[in-house]
């Protein structure tokens, strides 16, 4: 599957509060090496942003991800600030990154991707 940053924008803003919990709880549930994998992953994604020299574009997906799941949280009557949105807007971030980052960073994507089905299936 390949994912562009406007498409997984484009799912964010779709999301519903049901998607923001199962997301969260995805998130949540994630073993001790699981987090040690997303660590890694966005240690990799950003050797490859220096590499490919787009941090700023990659700042600016990772702000765009962060407001697009507040906006879709809040429209769907989740009031914020709320623990849950944090957590799902911190790792929407990462995501959109990594995709921000280009093909280099395609395999680490996939592997932050995966809690994402919920929302990215949409898209």
């Amino acid at each position: 599957m390949q994912t562009s940053v406007p498409e997984f924008l484009g799912a964010l803003r779709a999301m519903t509060a049901d998607d923001v919990h199962r997301i969260a709880a995805s998130l949540d549930s994630e073993a001790l090496t699981d987090e040690v994998d997303w660590w890694r992953a966005t240690i990799a994604i950003d050797k490859v942003l220096r590499h490919a020299r787009c941090s700023r574009q990659a700042a600016r997906a990772a702000s765009d991800a962060v407001v697009a799941v507040q906006e879709s949280a809040a429209r769907d009557g989740i009031a914020l600030p709320d623990a849950e949105v944090t957590r799902v807007a911190r790792a929407a971030a990462d995501v959109a990154r990594g995709l921000a980052a280009g093909p280099a960073a395609r395999p680490i994507v996939r592997l932050l991707l995966e809690h994402w089905e919920p929302a990215h299936s949409d898209a």
